[in-house]
C-alpha cells in the first residue's frame, strides 16, 4: 500500500501555525505581582477573554500592543463595569490596587 501525501494541506497547517503564533506574540500584555512594588510573585496575562488575578494585587504593568485593550474589574470573573478601569496605553502602577479580574479585549 502506498502512501499518499499531500503536500497542500501540510503548507496550509503551517501557515495557520505560523498566524497563531504571530498573533499571540503581538498581544498586549498584563503582568502583575504578588508583593508590593511590582515584587514578589508574577503572572502575565495575554490572550482573550477573563482571567482572575486573586492574589497578585501588589502592582501591574500593562504593555499594550495591536489595539488591545484592557479591563480591570473590582469583582471576580469580569462583573460590576461601572466600578471598572480601562487600560489603553502602556501603563505601570507598582502599588496595591483593588481589581480582582481583568479581560482582555479581543
Amino acid at each position: 500500500m502506498a502512501i499518499t501525501r499531500k503536500p497542500a494541506a501540510a503548507a496550509a497547517l503551517l501557515v495557520l501555525l505560523a498566524v497563531a503564533l504571530i498573533a499571540s506574540a503581538s498581544a498586549s500584555t498584563l503582568s502583575v505581582f504578588s508583593g508590593p512594588g511590582c515584587s514578589g510573585r508574577s503572572k502575565d496575562i495575554n490572550g482573550c477573554g477573563c482571567f482572575d488575578l486573586t492574589g497578585y494585587q501588589g502592582g501591574f504593568h500593562f504593555v499594550f500592543t495591536e489595539e488591545q485593550e484592557a479591563i480591570l474589574y473590582r469583582d471576580r470573573h469580569c462583573n460590576n463595569g461601572y466600578r471598572s478601569q480601562w487600560l489603553d496605553e502602556e501603563t505601570r502602577y507598582c502599588h496595591k490596587f483593588p481589581f480582582r479580574s481583568v479581560e482582555m479585549v479581543c
